[in-house]
């Protein structure tokens, strides 16, 4: 695998595990196999950066550009695929804990759950992998807003109250606070 194709990868993975379990959300076994398989999955296409940033090379990826002279670009630092490393390794423990605390505790919206957690491993490996500020930026926001529902997950009024407060802080500072510097 390319060390570009990885980085797609480590964005894109996620992003296809979330439809995999919205996909398969009526069948439990299944929807959790998913899960299973998407988080190794996107632990080996990070891992796979490891090797060329050890040599000393720095993966990036231009996607798009916004608007000209505005791309959307990953880049490969150490720090970066450390902060990668941690976070994929982490959602295969934490996906095996989760399944058994869901299905253990019967807790509703299951589905919902886990692909807003997987989407927030993709907002995540964008950020872990953003080469620029406005790709920071873009990725912080849907990291927010993806795990709006993981805070708000259990329904009731304090949850929606701690919910409101998240997105008044995370998306209240980031708007006035870091876009301006970022545009700056």
């Amino acid at each position: 695998m390319t060390p570009e194709l990885a980085i797609l990868g480590a964005v894109a993975i996620p992003v296809a595990g979330a439809a995999g379990v919205a996909a398969c959300g009526r069948a439990p076994n299944l929807r959790e196999a998913v899960t299973l398989v998407a988080a190794p999955l996107l632990f080996l296409a990070v891992a796979t950066l490891v090797g060329p940033v050890l040599a000393g090379a720095r993966p990036s990826l231009r996607l798009f550009e916004i608007i000209p002279g505005l791309p959307i670009t990953f880049a490969v630092e150490p720090l970066g695929l450390l902060f990668a490393l941690v976070a994929s390794s982490l959602w295969i423990a934490s996906a095996v804990f989760s399944i058994g605390y869901m299905r253990g505790n019967n807790e509703a919206h299951q589905t919902r759950f886990f692909v807003c957690f997987a989407l927030a491993l993709a907002a995540t490996m964008g950020i872990a992998f953003a080469g620029n500020l406005i790709t920071l930026y873009l990725f912080y926001e849907a990291l927010t807003l993806v795990t709006y529902p993981l805070v708000t997950h259990h329904g009731d009024e304090a949850a929606r109250r701690g919910g409101r407060l998240y997105l008044g802080l995370l998306l209240g500072t980031s708007i006035m606070l870091l876009l301006p510097a970022v545009i700056a």
